[in-house]
């Protein structure tokens, strides 16, 4: 709710100040990701270590960007952090195969759909920047109803939240797997493609 309310401020407004307050709360929520994804495995207790190193390096970016108000060194920052929960969780999978098929192959499938929607999102934003210019002028000559369907940008926006949910459901149920609880729930899908965690039923 942060993020998007950052969001929409910033995109009415086109300043600094609300376009670091879209921007940087998505480094500070990548960061939950990378701990939940770094920490799986642990049954009790936080690791102290783990947190303060992520907290330093939202700071750290933090105080860079304010700096030099480059847009860049933010997609690099936030790059890096996408990787890291990548890579992990494919290690995470490597390792859930070999113990329960039924739990691999709900992550898989959750894991692409991340990334799917997040590699599809990132071309269409893309698009948008490079040709702003002609899908302006496509937009123009369109009808009224059909314009909107070319505001590419805003597939960025739809994209990287369905990326995002589908990146914490995988989180919340790759922790169920690792504790050992994972048969007591299912993943059930809105539409045939959104997952949620549902508990499941006794005769299941």
């Amino acid at each position: 709710m942060n993020i998007s309310t950052c969001r929409w401020l910033f995109h009415m407004t086109l300043q600094y100040q609300w376009q670091l307050a879209d921007e940087l709360p998505m480094v500070y929520g990548t960061c939950i990701c990378i701990y939940c994804a770094l920490q799986a495995d642990v049954k009790v207790g936080t690791d102290i270590y783990v947190a303060l190193a992520l907290f330093g390096y939202s700071a750290v970016v933090t105080l860079v960007y304010v700096q030099i108000r480059k847009p860049v060194f933010h997609q690099v920052a936030y790059g890096l952090e996408v990787a890291i929960v990548l890579v992990r969780s494919m290690l995470h999978q490597i390792e859930v195969r070999k113990t329960n098929a039924r739990a691999y192959s709900e992550l898989v499938h959750m894991f692409w759909l991340g990334v799917g929607a997040f590699g599809v999102s990132f071309v269409l934003w893309n698009i948008d920047n490079i040709f702003c210019t002609n899908l302006r002028a496509l937009r123009a000559v369109l009808p009224a109803p059909l314009g909107p369907l070319f505001q590419l940008h805003a597939y960025w926006h739809i994209g990287t939240a369905l990326g995002c949910y589908a990146s914490i459901v995988y989180q919340q149920y790759l922790r169920l797997v690792k504790l050992g609880t994972v048969d007591r729930f299912r993943i059930r899908r809105l539409a045939m493609v959104v997952p949620y965690i549902d508990r499941c039923e006794k005769t299941e």
